[in-house]
């Protein structure tokens, strides 16, 4: 039996997406008319991420984006969604990559630490752009006692966002925002990074979400998205 996966919508089209064990099939439909403009059927299984969830009257589905490339329907996978800025949630693929150029006793967790604070002080550099606006951060909070919402004031330079005190931090990019997925011992917390016009939209904002007044949709509507700063410094 098929599965709904998910349901993204974009332009005046619907892309619904059906998993089974063995395939998955995209049907796009025109949301005015809901006649079907397209199907495709892949062979395999997707494997969708539970990030970006889509509101509830979208029936908790996953987002999987699309577009028309010559009349057909290209869809996106999750491996080529995720682009890392930084992370120290990587160390087997850290210790394979060094393989060939360090020894077996110095691929250590702590030699593995020292070299990603050096890189996270080289894409501190990287990212010394100053935005057009102000950045607020948008979090899902996990929490011993379940899941909430918050958000910070972060700054006008693209750097402030490379700061935290949790113990597994990835910051990256997904085609549409700046993320980041931070790991405590309580549980994940999910970031997304835009920009408001100024400091005092940006306080409001804050202040909207740390009282339960804003959702994540909301709030990306009235802020700009941070991706085009980090794709214009690494050519994405």
């Amino acid at each position: 039996m098929r599965k709904l996966q998910a349901i993204y919508r974009k332009d005046n089209e619907e892309a619904r997406i059906f998993v089974s064990n063995t395939a998955f099939t995209c049907e796009v439909r025109n949301l005015s008319t809901k006649e079907l403009t397209a199907k495709i059927v892949v062979s395999s299984s997707v494997d969708c991420e539970e990030k970006d969830l889509l509101p509830k009257d979208f029936c908790y589905c996953y987002k999987v984006p699309f577009e028309r490339k010559n009349g057909k329907i290209v869809l996106y996978p999750v491996n080529k969604q995720k682009r890392v800025i930084w992370s120290n949630d990587d160390y087997d693929e850290w210790a394979e990559a060094m393989a060939d150029e360090i020894t077996d006793e110095e691929i250590t967790p702590e030699y593995y630490g020292f070299c990603r604070e050096n890189d996270l002080d080289d894409e501190r550099a990287n990212l010394n752009v100053e935005v057009d606006g102000y950045i607020v951060a948008f979090a899902s909070l996990g929490l011993w006692n379940g899941r909430r919402n918050g958000a910070k004031l972060v700054g006008t330079n693209v750097r402030d966002i490379l700061y935290s005190n949790e113990d597994y931090v990835t910051w990256y990019c997904d085609p549409y925002n700046v993320k980041a997925e931070m790991i405590h011992h309580d549980g994940t917390n999910y970031v997304i990074y835009r920009v408001a016009n100024n400091k005092e939209y940006a306080e409001h904002l804050v202040d909207k979400i740390a009282y339960g007044n804003m959702s994540e949709e909301e709030f990306r509507k009235r802020t700009k998205s941070l991706r085009p700063y980090v794709a214009n410094v690494y050519g994405w």
